[in-house]
């Protein structure tokens, strides 16, 4: 078993090995009463610090947590590990699904493994992820690695968020960066940024778009601070958005642009997709209908955005009075199962709207009724936005 001792006796010893003395092994980083303290078995470090340790002493981190099953285990963390950076959910959902039947070791290696199966979870909609989060989160706290317990928790968020409890999540989120707070040894600013642009995504499926807008700007002031500017393509795209939904076009348009020199700058495929996709909504917005159809036209076909690009076309179509063609782009829309944002999911149940009017103005009044009166129904639980305001106004409109 690993205890505190154990891992400070595999540091001294392997510095001894090298040669290296405490100061020498501590460098810059690392304060050389605290490398006495972990090699003392008076603390453990943090995962980022064994990271630290890893690297100075030319060794894996997971070194120093290695049991017994370890070793067994680290091939197929590093194989599911590349899996995950390739977007491989649905493999790496197979794959570990058997293992959960069985007693994983007690091992950092283990938890690590979780974490990948309950990303996985969450992108396919797998069951198992809450269950991957209560064994990671046992083996931090057995190790005492407490921030670690933290990141893990922060996981079960998302998995929440796709149940569409958003108070709940608010409430994680919170909850954790308590936790984190208190127990961390440094700075994590790339988690601390991760749980800024949690907080952020849920206050807008709350419905607190000011409360998301203020979050959005702390995250990118820490982010500036640091020098790190994770995730601010992002955080400038929910902050383009928050604009658009207080009708505050000009403002929109700056962070969009702003969210596009960063997405350049890193030329992350997803990102630049994304900023596509708000530069679309952004032209919809500003009633620039031709542009619309132009940039929908660049967009890649085979996106798993379409069905939201189809809707935006749909509507530009509708508005240039093009109402044939306006149908046949409307009919292509379909509900997407992994889509859980509240404002994205009512932005698609506008589809049904926008085939009420044309179908209205076609003399189909059954057709029309039955469209608005679905919309209606399915939406009234969401938060306030244009889309619902959108859905609401057409079903009065036409059941008078």
């Amino acid at each position: 078993m690993t205890t505190r001792l154990t891992i400070g006796e595999k540091v001294k010893q392997l510095r001894k090995a090298k040669g290296l003395t405490q100061t020498d092994l501590a460098g810059e980083q690392m304060t050389k009463s605290m490398l006495s303290q972990i090699e003392n078995g008076r603390a453990l470090p943090s995962m980022s610090s064994l990271q630290f340790l890893a690297g100075r002493l030319g060794v894996d981190a997971g070194y120093f947590m290695q049991g017994e099953h370890e070793a067994e285990l680290a091939p197929l963390v590093r194989k599911i590990e590349q899996q995950y950076k390739a977007k491989q959910y649905k493999e790496i959902v197979t794959a570990v699904q058997p293992l959960m039947k069985d007693n994983l070791p007690m091992t950092v290696d283990a938890a690590r493994l979780m974490e990948f199966y309950v990303g996985s979870c969450y992108y396919t909609a797998a069951a198992g992820g809450k269950e991957g989060i209560e064994r990671a989160a046992e083996i931090y706290e057995r190790f005492g690695l407490y921030v670690e317990r933290a990141k893990v928790q922060y996981l079960a968020y998302a998995l929440m968020f796709a149940e569409s409890k958003y108070q709940d999540s608010l409430e994680l989120i919170r909850r954790v960066r308590t936790e984190y707070v208190s127990n961390k040894v440094g700075n994590d600013f790339l988690f601390e940024i991760d749980l800024h642009y949690a907080e952020c995504v849920t206050l807008s499926a709350l419905g607190d778009y000011s409360g998301c807008r203020e979050v959005a700007l702390a995250a990118l002031q820490l982010s500036r601070g640091e020098g790190v500017y994770y995730l601010t393509d992002h955080l400038y795209r929910i902050l383009s958005q928050v604009a658009m939904l207080h009708h505050d076009l000009e403002q929109a348009a700056d962070y969009l642009n702003k969210a596009a020199q960063f997405a350049e700058f890193t030329e992350a495929a997803d990102s630049l997709e994304l900023v596509h996709l708000s530069r679309i909504r952004l032209a919809l917005a500003l009633q620039k209908y031709e542009d619309v159809l132009a940039l929908v036209k660049q967009y890649p076909q085979d996106s798993s955005f379409m069905p939201i690009v189809y809707l935006m076309n749909g509507i530009a179509l509708y508005h240039l009075m093009r109402h044939e063609e306006a149908l046949e782009s409307l009919n292509k829309v379909t509900m997407l199962d992994q889509l859980y944002h509240p404002l994205d999911r009512v932005s698609l149940l506008t589809t049904y709207s926008y085939k009420a009017k044309i179908y209205m103005q076609q003399g189909m009044r059954e057709e029309a009724l039955q469209q608005s009166r679905f919309a209606y129904h399915e939406a009234k639980d969401f938060p306030p936005s244009e889309y619902l305001d959108l859905i609401q106004q057409t079903y009065h409109e036409l059941h008078g």
